[in-house]
């Protein structure tokens, strides 16, 4: 594979057929060519979309500005299975999250000590093993599922956060590891990424082979990949 910088952009020559933009978690923006194709049609092609990656990086600076400094007060909006939720924060004699879908807007309590009401560090604490204990749970249906489908087996499967990827694996050693992001996506992405990492079991790369055997059974790969690489997790 070669690279080269084309109007301030880094473009990998690989041995594919079209050209392919994308732009990652972590804000990078790839776009793979054909290993011969000429410059000017790179340059034609990045000028008609730069206007379309602009806004997708101020759309995302923007998820990012607003989520960075949760203080977990009621008011701000928290994401689960991709749906927002206004935060409800109460006082009880207990600790716990809970959700509420059949009002709208939907909301997710928190329920906190009143010793620790005003205590962001604590509230996250609480907030985060929620989002994990989730994640665990669903993670591992979906992962149980597609298994099955695939005819596949893993040695392990770890859900932790990872700051520039969904998912990964280790073919070799057969271990799985999931973005705990993940559990703030829609149960589509989230499969998504498990049939992915799942793939590269048989596929290490992303070969022509890697993508024909994810549409063989998802056809749609492709909405999925768009919807996580155009927005940010937070």
């Amino acid at each position: 594979m070669n690279k080269e910088r084309i109007l301030g952009y880094e473009i990998h020559r690989k041995k594919v057929k079209n050209i392919n933009l994308r732009i990652k978690p972590n804000l990078e923006v790839y776009i793979s060519v054909p290993m011969n194709l000429h410059r000017d049609y790179i340059e034609n092609f990045i000028r008609s979309k730069e206007e379309w990656i602009k806004s997708v990086l101020k759309k995302v600076e923007n998820v990012k500005e607003k989520q960075k400094d949760f203080e977990y007060k009621t008011g701000e909006i928290h994401k689960f299975l991709g749906k927002e939720y206004n935060l409800i924060v109460k006082t009880g004699n207990f600790n716990a999250v809970s959700l509420k879908n059949n009002i709208r807007p939907n909301e997710i309590i928190l329920t906190v000590n009143e010793n620790i009401f005003e205590n962001i560090d604590e509230k996250k604490k609480i907030m985060e093993k929620w989002y994990f204990e989730n994640a665990k749970k669903l993670f591992l249906q979906f992962m149980e599922k597609w298994l099955e489908i695939l005819d596949e087996n893993v040695e392990k499967v770890a859900i932790k956060p990872m700051k520039t990827r969904w998912g990964s694996c280790n073919y070799v050693k057969r271990y799985i590891n999931l973005n705990i992001e993940l559990i703030k996506r829609t149960p589509f992405e989230i499969e998504y990424v498990i049939l992915h990492e799942l793939t590269h079991l048989k596929y290490p790369n992303h070969g022509r082979g890697f993508y024909n055997y994810i549409e063989r059974y998802m056809p749609n790969y492709k909405v999925a990949e768009k919807m996580l690489n155009a927005k940010h997790y937070y």
